[in-house]
């Protein structure tokens, strides 16, 4: 058991499972690289030692106090319970990997991939409502260095409901500007998409691209949104300019206090606004990059005012409840009265 070389076994899982065998996202190989990094760091402070880490080191109760360790908010990252099923479903995916390929690590495959997923609570869509969201982008100061450059980016986010990757990733040349589309290159459902652009988002990016974008080195010479040093914006450096203004936002607006406001909440804001619209389920599925609808859904019940407009549309036949009002006893005389009448 031994004789198995961890850097090795995550050389292979990485390589000819994780790249050529399942073809995984690049995202999802980033993801399982900062866990690995994550568990291996805490090996080696919990063993206060420089001494190679085993692959037998990795057991049961080693990687329960790891995932504990993740969510500790005191001594530990503070990572929500869903952060910590991410970085389980990686482990596991390599020991499964392991018991597969070293039949002396069965065992320990079979114990690692036992381990749970910890029940989440379902988070709340957080999104903007037409007021907030103009409260927000109202917070760039476009005078100031990078401030356009903030401004085509936020009016971008919301225009095509990217995640912070792929809007990190969008290329110059995949903008359209005479068919008014851009090209969303294969982000987390594997995928090219193309989107419809507002007159509005290809004027900010043109003056963007003409008048205020930084000089690029070479390597990032197609890359749209550029950073200081002249290199492609990050997927942090996106979630940084949104948390910017939203921090500013907040300031002028008492409803954003309550709400966690991201580049998600931006795409959670984009599908919303599409159903208000009446976009249909799918049309949305396609322009998010849904792989399945399933993810979409989930907007249909993020609002409860949804749910009441829903509810005045429909209801109970009218004698139903006309059934229900009280009516005023008649008294005697009527009755007589109508009995005459006969």
């Amino acid at each position: 058991m031994d004789s198995v070389d961890l850097k090795e076994a995550l050389t292979q899982f990485f390589g000819s499972f994780l790249q050529e065998q399942k073809n995984v996202s690049p995202n999802t190989l980033k993801s399982y690289r900062d866990a690995f990094k994550l568990l291996l760091e805490f090996v080696r402070r919990k063993q206060n030692s420089s001494k190679p880490i085993k692959v037998t080191d990795l057991n049961v109760p080693l990687i329960l106090d790891f995932l504990k360790n993740l969510e500790d908010e005191t001594v530990g990252r503070g990572n929500a319970i869903s952060t910590r099923n991410y970085r389980l479903a990686a482990l596991r995916s390599f020991f499964q990997y392991l018991g597969w390929h070293y039949p002396s690590l069965e065992r320990l495959s079979k114990q690692i991939r036992a381990i749970p997923k910890k029940k989440s609570p379902i988070n709340k869509l957080d999104y903007l409502n037409p007021d907030e969201l103009k409260i927000l982008i109202s917070q760039v100061d476009t005078s100031r260095s990078d401030g356009f450059r903030d401004l085509a980016l936020l009016i971008y986010l919301y225009n095509t409901g990217a995640r912070s990757q792929e809007v990190a990733d969008t290329k110059v040349s995949g903008i359209d500007f005479s068919n008014e589309e851009v090209t969303i290159k294969k982000g987390k459902g594997r995928k090219d998409r193309v989107l419809p652009l507002w007159p509005t988002t290809l004027k900010a990016l043109q003056v963007y691209l003409k008048t205020h974008r930084r000089k690029p080195l070479p390597p990032y010479q197609d890359i749209l949104f550029i950073n200081q040093r002249g290199e492609s914006l990050t997927r942090f450096g996106v979630r940084r300019i949104v948390q910017k203004y939203a921090k500013n936002a907040r300031a002028k607006c008492p409803s954003l206090a309550a709400k966690r406001i991201s580049t998600h909440s931006f795409r959670h804001t984009t599908a919303m606004h599409l159903l208000d619209s009446g976009v249909e389920m799918n049309v949305i599925k396609g322009w998010l990059g849904h792989a399945s609808v399933e993810s979409t859904s989930r907007y249909i019940n993020a609002d409860l005012s949804r749910k009441k407009k829903a509810l005045d549309k429909f209801g109970p036949p009218l004698y139903v409840a006309s059934s229900l009002e009280q009516k005023p006893s008649s008294s005697t005389k009527e009755i007589l009265d109508w009995l005459k009448g006969l």
